[in-house]
């Protein structure tokens, strides 16, 4: 019969480990502080990580047809960025008032540094674009990619308008600075703006066309929504830009000689049409969608 300690002689891991019994006890205490430390700090997922490294570069051009918005803001955002270091390819989308640029960047890209890149590349073409354009927006995720989360705003007190106030000043900002969270795509939103609904008759009357009213609006420094002007046959977009804040105000604005605004038209403050609306349990609302 072989005793311990021919055991002990004999050869393989096992008799090492009976020869040396402290290191056999430190090498079960390193695999046991191993398994803990990857207990806790593996990411354990559903489905493997597949996200493209994409960011999207939006921009809004209130009131300009897709030819415009394609040849002034997409032709130059896209040459901007097409420059920059691990672009894999370029996609866009020009539409009435929008603008997107998909860039997919190479497998290993880090997607902050890649992030800061475009954002550093934008900003230094940010003249070339027009002056009535909005900031390009940076985001980065597919503008395409679906929401991960959807979130409902909805109250019994509160007007479209007031919600909207709401979730552009505190609710949005707060989303998007949550880690992971790439986008928040908002819908239904109703901005305050200003209508002018001109009587063509009256206006005819006095002389002056559509035109000269735009151009009465345009000479003033404004600080007010943005709106838009409609007549029968034609609806203009108003960017405004100084301290007109009421209907009334915006009437007394000269349009030539002694005829004001109040003479030819009248202006409301209210509600945008928007693009989208939302109901939630049979309340009218604004959707909240996190990527």
């Amino acid at each position: 019969m072989m005793s311990i300690g021919d055991a002990a002689r004999g050869s393989g891991l096992t008799a090492l480990f009976i020869r040396r019994p402290v290191m056999a006890f430190v090498l079960n205490t390193l695999i046991a502080v191993a398994g803990l430390a990857a207990f806790w700090g593996v990411e354990i997922r559903e489905l493997p990580d597949v996200d493209r490294p994409v960011i999207t570069v939006n921009t809004t051009f209130e009131g300009a047809a897709a030819e415009t918005v394609d040849r002034e803001l997409t032709d130059a955002i896209e040459g901007a960025v097409a420059r920059v270091s691990g672009v894999k390819s370029i996609s866009s989308t020009s539409s009435f008032g929008q603008s997107r640029v998909t860039i997919e960047f190479n497998d290993g890209v880090d997607l902050n540094v890649a992030a800061s890149d475009v954002r550093d590349t934008v900003s230094r073409i940010t003249n070339q674009l027009p002056e009535t354009a909005d900031a390009p927006r940076i985001v980065k995720a597919d503008a395409n990619s679906d929401p991960v989360m959807r979130l409902a705003v909805t109250s019994d007190t509160m007007s479209v308008q007031d919600m909207t106030v709401l979730v552009q000043d505190r609710i949005e900002d707060e989303l998007a600075a949550v880690p992971g969270v790439a986008d928040v795509q908002v819908s239904g939103d109703r901005d305050k703006i200003f209508r002018i609904d001109v009587d063509q008759n009256k206006l005819a009357s006095q002389g002056f066309t559509v035109a000269d009213l735009r151009t009465a609006l345009a000479s003033v420094a404004f600080d007010s929504p943005a709106g838009s002007i409609t007549t029968t046959n034609q609806d203009l977009i108003v960017r405004t830009t100084a301290d007109v804040t009421t209907p009334e105000e915006f009437e007394n604005i000269v349009i030539g000689g002694a005829t004001r605004i109040r003479d030819v038209a009248t202006v409301t403050l209210g509600p945008d049409i928007g693009q989208t609306s939302l109901r939630s349990d049979g309340k009218t609302g604004i959707g909240l969608g996190i990527i």
